[in-house]
């Protein structure tokens, strides 16, 4: 009998401690101040789901559940929570309040994700073909993919996405009844892949989702991984927030006292700036990228700003100074950030100026596209493009250091991202700035983002079932290298190549972010429409590798380069 309830209690301990790992794992919305400011920008379009069905996927603790179940009044919600024994204490006073119309289910994780069991079960009626040109406001997905998990897992959000992304092709899982709108809390690394803020962190996820989803992301500051993953030419990043700030004044959309992230603070100091014609030290004139030190600086010159530091060589005091400051490590840390900044402005001097001309070949390109103009003139505006390129060519490769050109190549293919018409990156489309959010309004207290996701109606990419069955083998094939260029399709299948690219216009379309010398397109700025048209043209081939032989080429390949560097040459 001692010996039963011995098992029976260690049964019980280990129950217990299973219990509370599933809710140390799960990052929690615990803050109601940021579910309603989160509300707040969300709340015009979601009075369109008024009445609708609510499909909650890892409710958790139910704190953003109940929020948002208040605004939008469904007819239904489901809280499909695998853990509920864990959150029971938390999602209870939901199901137990009168005239409640929430519905917990405790599926396991597989059975969530998917309509199957919600029809089978009766909590969703029968999903039927739609009419691809309408959303389907019948259902609003809520979902939190944020779990710790061991280092070596892939990410949960980016799995669900990829998933979501084929079933929108396809028109499968939730979507045979139309495009369903998700909204979906996520951990911030998981948002940079997803919606990248540079082309350095463009990936086959990022051109898929572009091709059949609008992304917004509404809370995410990107705090904690910013520095080390999301840096960008900071006058291209300018340049996209003034045009956001002036759309949100146009909108009449504004951002509670705060939720200001960094960026968003920086361009209205630059627009208060430029619309009051001040100017500024030479350190805050819009460097090419922003430094992690540079705001320590700044605090540095403003706490030696009464010193006459022409008294001082670096650390060494002169015979007629004041009581010795040099000892003080910030004054040694200052002088040290001011010898960086004159060698980063050095370097960059030299990068601008490579780019500005780099800006005036690609106008002269244009204007050499442009159908309008006469032949005669064509052809001198591309002669004199041919002589300015050799000539840049030679400047970049006299710079002498690899770093340089390295930082050189990425600055230019970021401009040309962002100049083509329309920018390439969905983080430059964003209709606002996002919310900030602080770590302590989760609990863990782990970094979130809230990424709102539209697909598109009708998609304008569609794709037959051979082409979705090897598409995915193709683009893989292709971002080994996201710094390297179409070439690799050679190496593929001899001859592919020219065979396939020449099928593609927009390849070649500088109006449509093309390069008249493919060599100089590098895969991460390949377009939605230049991989819808690869694809076609790759089916059309007579001469392509069936699916097992592409599987075989994609596979000697070493694995997909997720770091965001760019190769040594």
């Amino acid at each position: 009998m001692a010996q039963a309830f011995q098992v029976a209690s260690k049964q019980v301990s280990k129950a217990l401690r299973a219990e509370r790992l599933k809710i140390r794992s799960r990052v929690n919305i615990v803050s109601p101040q940021l579910c309603d400011d989160a509300l707040g920008r969300l709340l015009p379009s979601l009075r369109k789901y008024e009445g609708c069905t609510i499909i909650d996927i890892n409710p958790g603790v139910g704190l953003w559940s109940s929020k948002i179940h208040d605004v939008v009044r469904p007819r239904k919600h489901i809280l499909a929570e695998p853990s509920s024994s864990a959150f029971a204490s938390a999602l209870e006073p939901l199901i137990k309040q009168k005239d409640s119309r929430y519905h917990l289910v405790d599926w396991p994780q597989m059975d969530t994700w998917t309509p199957d069991r919600y029809v089978a079960e009766g909590l969703l009626p029968a999903l039927h073909t739609h009419d691809p040109k309408k959303p389907n406001r019948s259902i609003l997905i809520l979902a939190n993919t944020a779990v710790l998990t061991h280092k070596g897992h892939p990410p949960k959000t980016l799995l669900k996405l990829m998933d979501w992304a084929n079933d929108i092709t396809s028109d499968s899982g939730f979507y045979v009844g139309g495009p369903v709108r998700v909204l979906l809390w996520c951990p911030e690394k998981d948002a940079i892949p997803v919606l990248p803020r540079t082309i350095r962190y463009r990936s086959k996820l990022s051109l898929l989702l572009e091709m059949t989803c609008h992304i917004e992301e509404i809370v995410g500051s990107r705090e904690s991984v910013r520095e080390k993953q999301t840096k960008r030419d900071q006058a291209v990043e300018l340049e996209s927030a003034k045009r956001v700030a002036k759309n949100m004044q146009k909108s009449g959309i504004t951002v509670p006292l705060g939720r200001e992230t960094d960026l968003h603070e920086q361009v209205q100091e630059a627009l208060a700036q430029s619309e009051s014609k001040d100017t500024t030290r030479e350190m805050e004139t819009t460097p090419i990228r922003a430094r992690s030190w540079h705001q320590e600086l700044q605090a540095l010159r403003q706490k030696f700003k009464d010193v006459d530091l022409a008294l001082y060589k670096g650390k060494r005091r002169m015979a007629n100074a004041p009581p010795n400051i040099a000892e003080d490590p910030a004054y040694a840390r200052f002088i040290e950030l001011e010898r960086n900044l004159k060698h980063v402005q050095k370097r960059t001097g030299v990068i601008e100026e490579l780019l500005q001309e780099q800006s005036q070949i690609d106008a002269l390109d244009l204007q050499a596209h442009d159908p309008n103009r006469k032949e005669s003139q064509r052809t001198a505006t591309l002669a004199e493009i041919q002589n300015r390129k050799e000539v840049l060519q030679e400047r970049i490769e006299n710079l002498g250091s690899q770093t340089v050109r390295d930082e050189y190549e990425f600055f230019k293919h970021e401009r040309k991202a962002y100049a083509q018409n329309p920018p390439l990156l969905m983080w430059d489309h964003r209709s606002a700035d996002p919310l900030k959010a602080s770590k302590e309004e989760f609990q863990p207290a782990k970094g979130l983002c809230l990424l709102d996701i539209e697909p598109r109606h009708p998609l304008p990419y569609p794709t037959t079932v051979p082409q979705r069955t090897s598409s995915p083998v193709l683009t893989t094939t292709l971002w080994q290298n996201r710094w390297g260029n179409l070439k690799v399709l050679d190496q593929i299948a001899p001859g592919a190549f020219d065979a396939v690219t020449s099928e593609v216009p927009s390849l070649r379309d500088p109006t449509r972010g093309g390069e008249r010398d493919l060599r100089h397109l590098p895969i991460c700025r390949l377009t939605p429409e230049m991989a819808h048209g690869l694809t076609k043209a790759w089916f059309e081939w007579p001469f392509r590798p069936n699916l097992a032989e592409l599987i075989h080429k994609g596979s000697v390949y070493e694995g997909s380069d997720d770091s965001g560097a760019m190769p040594r040459n």
